[in-house]
Formats: C-alpha cells, structure tokens, sequence
C-alpha cells in the first residue's frame, strides 16, 4: 500500500464525527436530513409525554370527584377549574348545554340527556384529534427514515464502484470512502427510525387511555344529570 493509500485510510480513521465530515455530498445531506427527523421526534416526544401525562393524571382526579359527587351540580362545583384540560371542557360543554335547554319551555330530561350525550362524543373526539396531533410525524419516521439511510448506502456503493472504474484497482483505499458513506447513512437511518417507532407506540398507548377515562367521565356526567 502506497503512501496515497495511507493518507486516504487516515481520513477515515476519526471516528463518526470524522467519517461524516470527510464524506461526500449527498452523504451529509443524508445525514443532516436524519439528523433533523431525529431532533424533532426526541421534541415531540417529550412534548406529547409531558403533555400526556399531565391529562392523564388530571383525568384521574375528574374520574375521583365525579365518583364522590351525588349531583350533577356538585361535580361543577367540585371540580378545580383547568380551562386546558380535555375532561373540563367536557364538564362546562355539558354543563352550558343543560342550563341552554332549561332556558327552554317543556324541555324534560329525555330531551337533555341525548343532546348532552351527543355533545359529550364530539367533544371527545375533538379533544381526541387534538392530542393527537404531531404523532403522524413520528410514523411518518419511522417509515421514511430507514429509507432516506437507504438512500445513502445506495449511493456510497454507487461512489465506490465509481472509483473503481476510474482507478482501475479494488484496493480498500478506493472502496472505503464510499462503504463507509453507506454504512454512516444505513446506521443513522435505523438509529432515527428505531426510536421513532418506540415512541409512537407508546404515545399511541398513553393517548388509548386517555381517550377511555375521557369516555368515562362522559358516562359519570351523563349519570350525574339523569339525577
């Protein structure tokens, strides 16, 4: 091996981060596209888990005041006012939609309990979308990013046999840069995706619960009015 060879070999020598800087083109475009599908997942994960947890958790304390209230109107006065809370815009949806019918004339509870049961499915539904947003960008992730690293390795094998031809030797001066350009990209792929998906699944998870308590706490209110 030559000193042309040596010299070649030592700029691939410095690790990840110098494996990265002495790549091509299209590998650090790769790299910086997994890179920001990467930083913004982490971001929306914690988000969404911060987020999550803190409508989970108020959700347990509705579901606890509605089972100790004996009345619809104790619930509304129980309860600690939370204008961002999922499960308080159920309770003041449901509470406005009683006193808009008791405004009416020959307005029976047989008329009230149905409207408040539709409002109360909509307004889950709606507050349903609402923390569900973001979460597509983590499936989109984790099915793009192996893809994009694809990408990647498809064309640092592209560059090598490209040296090949010009060069007209197979020595591992000539392959390394550009397996080394596909290897980077293929393992930044995964390591992009593979978080992705976990965190997805589990959001998904934390977001079915909170969408079984908000259900839940419809029934209590629906309950507490039928009273």
């Amino acid at each position: 091996m030559g000193l042309m060879d040596i010299t070649d070999l030592n700029a691939y020598s410095g690790g990840l981060i110098g494996l990265i800087s002495s790549a091509g083109p299209v590998a650090k475009v790769v790299v910086f596209i997994l890179l920001f599908f990467s930083v913004f997942s982490w971001t929306i994960f914690l988000y969404k888990w911060r987020q999550l947890g803190t409508v989970d958790n108020d959700g347990d304390k509705f579901l606890k005041v509605a089972r100790d209230s004996d009345s619809f109107k104790k619930l509304t006065t129980s309860y600690t006012d939370n204008p961002e809370s999922p499960f308080y815009k159920l309770l003041v949806n449901a509470y406005r939609e009683v006193m808009a019918r008791q405004k009416e004339e020959h307005t029976g509870a047989l008329e009230v309990v149905p409207a408040v049961e539709n409002l109360l499915r909509i307004t889950v539904t709606e507050e349903t979308g609402r923390l569900e947003k973001k979460l597509s960008f983590l499936a989109t992730t984790a099915n793009t990013a192996p893809f994009i690293g694809l990408f990647g390795t498809v064309w640092g094998i592209m560059d090598s046999f490209r040296e090949i031809g010009l060069r007209g030797t197979t020595s591992l001066a000539v392959v390394a840069p550009g397996i080394s350009e596909a290897l980077i990209t293929t393992a930044l792929g995964l390591a992009t995706a593979i978080p992705a998906v976990l965190f997805y699944n589990y959001l998904t998870n934390r977001l079915r619960g909170v969408s079984s308590k908000m259900e839940n706490a419809s029934a209590y209110i629906v309950n507490l009015i039928n009273r």
